[in-house]
């Protein structure tokens, strides 16, 4: 039965994990229907302006490594961005949204790019626990980078913008705190915002969106089967858990994203309680911009998107 399972595993990884290409290639390349990762064309300049400090241990539990960037030219404290690979819990890895986040210190942030424990070796809630473990890591070691922690903001794709979402919950909901045995690192005063890409928000309604072996990807990191047999996977919904103390929010996905549904409806959920809201969607426009299109930043969507991201940073940062 494992060994079946991690057959499987290995299978499906290849549907939903993005692959990188060059900036010579067509933008039009995919696998399984999700977005190339691709550099910014100016990513030889950004490399030169932003420090890099690679694999640094922030918890003593499996996989808990962070890499840090941050501008080598700062006048004065910047604010922290952590940021959350996706990949089904099953995969992903820090290494492939360096670019990115590489993208988001030059606009003038700390970023902790993490990584943490994959199922099914290790299951929920372990990445939530990491994530708050490298909130506290910063706590210590941010300012040895010009960073400052009281304006904080969590982000993350896919599997990693649900893990994103419901830290940012943690940290602002007691309840959820309280329900899941977990002391937040930082305090609601701290966390400035949250930035959420093609992620997941309700289990409830997820099976629906029929994201090819999504069932899988669930029943991995839960260890139940079906994942919504889960005893626990009510915290896992992140619009079960919002009020009117969470962050401001960033949020986006393709319009040929099977996850369109879960980000409208936490939009719906996070407008309800009068929490800000900037989102970047697509509807009817046709592009038909796949999972993860935000990491392909040589097309200007994708580019476009990323100035909107650091927009909306800039604005609740102060």
């Amino acid at each position: 039965m494992i060994a079946s399972l991690f057959i499987a595993l290995i299978f499906i990884m290849v549907a939903f994990e993005e692959t990188t290409a060059p900036p010579d290639v067509s933008a039009s390349i995919h696998i399984s229907g999700s977005a190339a990762f691709s550099p910014p064309p100016n990513i030889h300049e950004i490399e030169k302006r932003v420090a890099v400090v690679k694999n640094l241990s922030y918890h003593d539990s499996s996989n808990s490594l962070l890499d840090i960037y941050y501008p080598k030219k700062t006048i004065e404290s910047m604010p922290i961005v952590l940021w959350i690979h996706g990949g089904g819990y099953v995969g992903g890895s820090k290494e492939s949204r360096q670019d990115y986040a590489m993208s988001l210190a030059d606009a003038g942030y700390v970023v902790a790019n993490i990584d943490y424990s994959l199922a099914p070796a290790t299951r929920y809630p372990s990445p939530i626990i990491q994530a708050n473990e490298a909130l506290a890591y910063m706590k210590i070691h941010a300012s040895t980078y010009g960073g400052d922690m009281e304006r904080v903001f969590i982000g993350g794709d896919s599997a990693g913008a649900q893990i994103a979402s419901q830290v940012a919950a943690l940290v602002s909901n007691a309840e959820l705190a309280t329900a899941m045995a977990i002391r937040p690192s930082i305090s609601s005063d701290q966390l400035q915002g949250a930035l959420l890409l093609c992620g997941i928000y309700n289990m409830n309604t997820l099976r629906a969106t029929a994201f090819p072996n999504i069932d899988r990807y669930l029943t991995a990191y839960t260890g139940a089967e079906p994942f919504e047999s889960f005893a626990k996977i009510d915290e896992l919904s992140t619009v079960q858990h919002i009020n009117s103390d969470f962050p401001p929010v960033f949020i986006t996905v393709g319009d040929a994203d099977p996850f369109v549904s879960q980000s409208t409806e936490l939009v719906d959920v996070l407008q309800s309680y009068e929490v800000q809201v900037a989102s970047v969607f697509f509807k009817d426009t046709q592009k038909n911009l796949k999972h993860g299109y935000q990491y392909d930043l040589y097309t200007d969507d994708a580019r476009e998107t990323l100035k909107k991201t650091i927009d909306f940073l800039a604005i609740y940062s102060k």
